[in-house]
Order: C-alpha cells, then sequence, then structure tokens
C-alpha cells in the first residue's frame, strides 16, 4: 500500500495506491483496500444526541470512526463524511430532543437523508475496565447507525417548562452561579436558535448595560 500526494501519484508503478488528501480519509481508504473490499458508496452515520454526542460513521457493516465531540462540531463531521462517500444516511437517537432535533433540521435543510432512531436498547451497560459515559455514548452511537429508524420531516420545537428550567439551571452552573439567563433566552437555546454559551454572553451584557 502506497499513501501518497496528488501530484506524485501519477508516477508510482504500484496497484495500490491512496492519494492523501486528507489522513483520516486516506488511512480509511487504505484500510479497505487491505480488506480486499470496494470504497462503499454509502455510509450510515449514527448519532446518539446530547450535549457531546456520541457519533459513529458505518460502511459495509464496518465502524469507519467514531467521535465524540461538543454538539456544535457534529455538523462539522457530517459535512466530512458527506464529502468522502457519495450517499449518507444520517440516524439519530429520539431522545435529548433538544439536541437532536435542531441538528436533524439543519441536516434535512441541507439535502441529507435523517432518520429517527428508537433508542431503547442502544444503551450498553457498561462492564469492568470501560472509561465512563463516553465509551456509552459511542457504542450507542454505533447501534443507532445500525437500527433503521423512520424518516424525519422538519418539526418545530415546543420547549416545555420543565426543559426551560433545566437551560437555566444549566445556565447557571456554566456560569459557575454567577447568574441565570432568562427564560426567553432559554426558549431560543431549547429552539436551537442559538447555544447555551451565546445566551450566557447576550445575557451578561443585557446585566453589564442596566447596572452601568
Amino acid at each position: 500500500m502506497v499513501i501518497t500526494s496528488d501530484k506524485e501519484a501519477s508516477a508510482i508503478d504500484f496497484h495500490n495506491v491512496v492519494i492523501a488528501s486528507d489522513p483520516e480519509t486516506a488511512v480509511n481508504q487504505a484500510l479497505r483496500l487491505l480488506r480486499d473490499s470496494v470504497a462503499p458508496e454509502r455510509a450510515i452515520v449514527g448519532i446518539d444526541p446530547g450535549e457531546e454526542p456520541g457519533i459513529a460513521v458505518v460502511a459495509n457493516g464496518i465502524v469507519e470512526a467514531v467521535y465524540r465531540v461538543p454538539l456544535k462540531q457534529a455538523m462539522e463531521i457530517v459535512q466530512k463524511v458527506k464529502q468522502e462517500y457519495s450517499d449518507i444516511v444520517v440516524r439519530i437517537g429520539h431522545g435529548a430532543r433538544l439536541a437532536g432535533i435542531p441538528l436533524a433540521n439543519t441536516l434535512i435543510a441541507q439535502g441529507v437523508r435523517v432518520e429517527l432512531v428508537n433508542e431503547r436498547g442502544t444503551s450498553p451497560y457498561l462492564g469492568k475496565g470501560t472509561a465512563g459515559i463516553g465509551v456509552a455514548d459511542i457504542v450507542a452511537a454505533i447501534n443507532i447507525a445500525r437500527t433503521r429508524g423512520v424518516n424525519f420531516v422538519h418539526q418545530e420545537i415546543s420547549p416545555s417548562r420543565g426543559e426551560i428550567r433545566q437551560i437555566q439551571e444549566k445556565s447557571r452552573e456554566r456560569s459557575k452561579g454567577r447568574t441565570t439567563i432568562s427564560r426567553k433566552l432559554a426558549e431560543r437555546v431549547a429552539k436551537g436558535e442559538m447555544t447555551l454559551d451565546d445566551a450566557l454572553t447576550e445575557h451578561m451584557g443585557i446585566e453589564e448595560d442596566e447596572a452601568g
């Protein structure tokens, strides 16, 4: 297996040559060739939603990559997968709807096919030697990727009072007890119109203006 640049590829006389346009993509292509498998045209992206969702990329029944990143980076990963595969399906767990639904809305607005998956039975038991919640999120994402869901269409979010209170409580925790965002800002966070950090910045700016 030869991994090389686009400029040098034509000068290499070898049957297995991979152009290293991106390190992660190049490694995946090389591994597929070494397994004597045809590069898949379709990939399934499984997402276990949350503030730091677990993400798994599955192609030809093989887990090609896994991630656990802040929610705002999930879209970047999906876009990266779109560049590598001609056809992708994103399967999102139905739990943590305040995280999953806005992401799903954004994806379908960009022409990505999205399925909503029932998460029941996708979260694993963490046995001895496993390392915390991150492992559970990643395994759940793999299980979600391998579970058929229902086609998602755009949904408007109407957050409950309890969900808004939870966001306000998170804002107080994030600010280390210094402030709590307003209900109006919490509702915008719940609808995916802004991040919690942006809401805190705006809220603290309003407080400073009022104090001044």
